[in-house]
């Protein structure tokens, strides 16, 4: 039997990949029906130190396969490591979005997506708009300027693709979660 495997040098896994996802994988993402409860379960399996629980995040200027909505949503975040764990329950009162339109494909949740989060926000899109299509959900979430967009990649992966670009304000608000200091609002 012919061997498939390559070997890799220590000079080529030390090489940085030259795709703009590769720069950070930042997230992943579970949409559930039931925040709270998904949230403890999370806590439990993963051992993580807790959540930050945003109810009716603030999602600004939001499109949805091209049009503009009310996105509304309760949103959990925290931390495993260096990971970012998001938790995503969309609230009734909003438009229809990528999360409605998930949980009636698989009422029960799951994984949603992995986010990346990139330096060059528009090189990236325009990228994964070339191999997945149009972004299917975007939007801002300061009025700094941090925005992200869903590409759906889960014909490759099983899940989508978000990228996410963040302004000095979100960075240091992360930072400060992920030392166990939620941000205060």
């Amino acid at each position: 039997m012919k061997e498939t495997v390559q070997k890799n040098t220590a000079f080529d896994l030390a090489r940085p990949a030259n795709n703009q996802l590769a720069q950070g994988f930042f997230q992943w993402c579970v949409v559930t029906p039931d925040l709270e409860s998904k949230c403890a379960e999370l806590e439990r399996v993963y051992g993580l130190a807790g959540f930050w629980i945003m109810e009716d995040a603030p999602l600004l200027e939001t499109t949805y396969r091209g049009k503009t909505i009310d996105l509304r949503v309760d949103m959990a975040l925290g931390y495993i490591g260096d990971t970012n764990i998001e938790v995503i329950s969309p609230r009734p009162e909003g438009d229809a979005n990528l999360y409605t339109e998930f949980l009636e494909e698989q009422p029960g949740g799951g994984l949603h997506h992995l986010g990346f989060q990139v330096h060059d926000f528009d090189a990236t899109a325009a990228d994964l708009t070339a191999k997945f299509g149009p972004a299917a959900q975007a939007g801002n979430f300061s009025t700094g300027g941090s925005h992200f967009a869903y590409f759906d990649s889960r014909p490759v992966t099983g899940a989508y693709t978000e990228i996410l670009w963040f302004d000095t304000e979100t960075i240091a608000s992360m930072a400060d979660l992920r030392a166990g200091k939620p941000p205060v609002v």
